[in-house]
């Protein structure tokens, strides 16, 4: 929604600067006597502080902020002053003209348009039952959940010797030619297994690895928490004990050889916010499996073949 505001505000100063250029070379003209389009007999009761009226159709200051937020962060604050305030009321009054046409249309009649509408009322009106049916979660609840989730909040200081492969993300360094995925895999498993014999991890790293950034530092990556590494790696690495360093792993980027330097779980105090989150989330989720199974829903079972399979499905009748 914020794109499309965005667009149609350019499309109106567009359309505004050719409007501009075609009257001072065309002749003048007698316009014909017209109506503006008003709602102001349809009964229509504002609900909030009346800032504006647009041919009698008031404007609260509510739908105003509203629509202010949907433009982009950057635009808000361009126009965050009072001068703005009053540049973006003109675009605004713009967008309700053209909203009154097509009420005047009946466009809001058409199948596609009344679709979108309706489903842009059910995700506002959704978020707003979200946040009227959830409470924030206790303290007790956050600390629960962060306890049953500690794993979720462990930081790994971790280091790693990358051999890059023809094909991979990473390439060798110096400008090397990249060896075949094979030939990587048996450089570190050569790599490996003077690890296992004693040899430094960080002497290796600088020696050998194709990351420069890391390899600079002794294969020294940093801290890494659940979610930052590729799937492919991350179950893998949170395996390795403390101190320990993995055999050979092979990956989008290269071939990778994992030390755990140390393990270290973040606190409940800075992690609160997204705990509570994501305790607020799941109580909303059970929340609306209860609706949901409580709902009497009809499917049409052209439209849905499988109607049938689901459950609390049935025939419209």
């Amino acid at each position: 929604m914020k794109k499309d505001l965005a667009i149609s505000v350019i499309a109106i100063l567009v359309v505004a600067a050719v409007c501009y250029g075609l009257a001072a070379v065309r002749p003048p003209f007698q316009p014909t006597p017209s109506h503006p389009f008003s709602t102001a007999a349809v009964g229509q009761r504002p609900t909030g502080h009346v800032v504006m009226r647009v041919n009698g159709e008031p404007v609260t200051e509510e739908e105003f902020e509203a629509a202010f937020r949907l433009m982009p962060e950057q635009t808000q604050r361009q126009f965050s002053n009072e001068p703005g305030k009053t540049a973006f009321a003109e675009q605004l009054i713009r967008m309700k003209l053209l909203e009154q046409e097509a009420r005047r249309l009946n466009l809001d009649s058409d199948p596609k348009v009344a679709g979108l509408l309706a489903a842009q009322r059910t995700d506002l009106l959704a978020d707003a039952a979200a946040e009227k049916l959830v409470a924030q979660p206790t303290d007790e609840a956050v600390k629960k959940s962060y306890a049953e989730n500690k794993n979720q909040f462990e930081v790994l200081n971790l280091s790693h010797i990358l051999v890059a492969y023809a094909g991979g993300a990473v390439p060798p360094r110096g400008g090397a030619p990249a060896p075949s995925q094979t030939e990587a895999i048996n450089k570190a498993l050569a790599i490996y297994a003077e690890l296992a014999k004693g040899a430094d991890f960080a002497v290796e790293a600088r020696k050998y690895s194709d990351d420069v950034a890391s390899a600079r530092h002794g294969g020294v990556v940093g801290p890494v928490a659940p979610g930052m590494l590729p799937r492919e790696l991350e179950a893998r690495v949170f395996q390795i004990p403390p101190g320990q360093f993995s055999s050979p792993i092979p990956s989008q980027f290269g071939v990778h050889i994992f030390k755990v330097n140390s393990r270290n779980t973040r606190p409940l105090a800075q992690v609160r916010a997204q705990v509570s989150q994501h305790v607020r989330q799941q109580n909303m989720f059970d929340r609306v499996e209860i609706l949901r199974k409580n709902a009497k829903v009809d499917f049409d079972e052209k439209f849905f073949p499988q109607a049938k399979k689901w459950p609390g499905g049935k025939n419209p009748s």
